[in-house]
């Protein structure tokens, strides 16, 4: 991924959650800033069995972030929607 110029804004949507932790749905809102940083905000706090509290985490780059919670867990079929795309304002019924 090429660094942007303006921030770019992301969710990770998760089918499953091997570590029991995160939940499914969407788990995080992130952003990608121009100088490459990560900055995440996890969404515990809005989960529907009501546990879990929101904390966010600071990554070096796209590539640590997604080396860490997207690519070390394939077997949670983890979807990234970038703000641009459509469908990234998911609504709750």
């Amino acid at each position: 991924m090429t660094k942007p110029k303006d921030p770019t804004l992301f969710t990770v949507i998760r089918q499953h959650d091997a570590s029991g932790v995160s939940g499914t749905g969407r788990v995080l809102d992130g952003v990608i800033f121009h100088t490459g940083q990560v900055v995440v905000c996890w969404r515990a706090d809005v989960r529907d069995d009501g546990r879990g509290y929101s904390s966010l985490g600071v990554y070096p780059s796209w590539r640590a972030f997604k080396h860490v919670h997207i690519d070390s867990h394939p077997e949670n079929r983890t979807q990234v929607i970038f703000g641009s795309e459509p469908g990234f304002e998911e609504t709750k019924d």
